[in-house]
């Protein structure tokens, strides 16, 4: 009975596979409902949800090749990948989607995608840029391999709303874009 709007960045802590793959049911209300979807993240996590899309019959060849469905993965810098998730809105934007949902699984620590202090600051930048479009932006948060740093700092003070154990909350951890970056820069 919760509600998320357009241009809300919520966090979605999970901590088994169950509740990783009831994220993507997220991605399957919108497609069923002509939203655009965006997976984003590293390789191994994206074929992960475009495979779960497929086997819930959903034709995601054809979803791609009608840009109905993008999948990026992460880039050397938070503002090249916010870059290209921008881009990526403002094309589907211009199709004329109402909607675009993207499930967004960070490549924390992992080859080719910037440094923490960089994925930090870019997941305090998507909550404006979320603002901009017609769009509600999931990232996801592995409760049981991140660590307590990375969850404190990245899911919870640059996300306005988390998703745990099933419920949708506002975040009071939450930290303002200026404030978060001015913060880090004293790091």
């Amino acid at each position: 009975d919760e509600n998320i709007k357009h241009g809300d960045h919520c966090a979605y802590c999970w901590g088994n596979d169950g509740e990783w793959e009831e994220s993507v049911g997220f991605l399957l209300v919108g497609i069923r409902s002509g939203d655009h979807a965006v997976v984003f993240g590293h390789d191994e996590a994206n074929k992960k949800v475009v495979d779960l899309l497929r086997k819930n019959g959903l034709d995601t060849d054809h979803l791609q090749s009608s840009d109905r469905l993008t999948v990026i993965t992460g880039g050397p810098s938070g503002d090249r990948m916010l870059g290209n998730i921008g881009e990526t809105f403002q094309g589907a934007v211009d199709r004329g989607s109402g909607c675009i949902r993207l499930l967004g699984n960070i490549g924390w620590s992992r080859p080719g995608w910037p440094d923490d202090l960089d994925i930090l600051a870019f997941e305090a930048k998507v909550t404006g840029a979320a603002k901009q479009f017609p769009c509600i932006v999931m990232c996801m948060y592995d409760v049981a391999s991140l660590s307590g740093s990375i969850m404190v700092h990245g899911a919870y003070e640059t996300h306005p709303l988390t998703f745990c154990g099933n419920v949708l909350r506002e975040n009071p951890f939450y930290v303002d874009v200026d404030e978060y970056l001015e913060r880090m820069r004293a790091v």
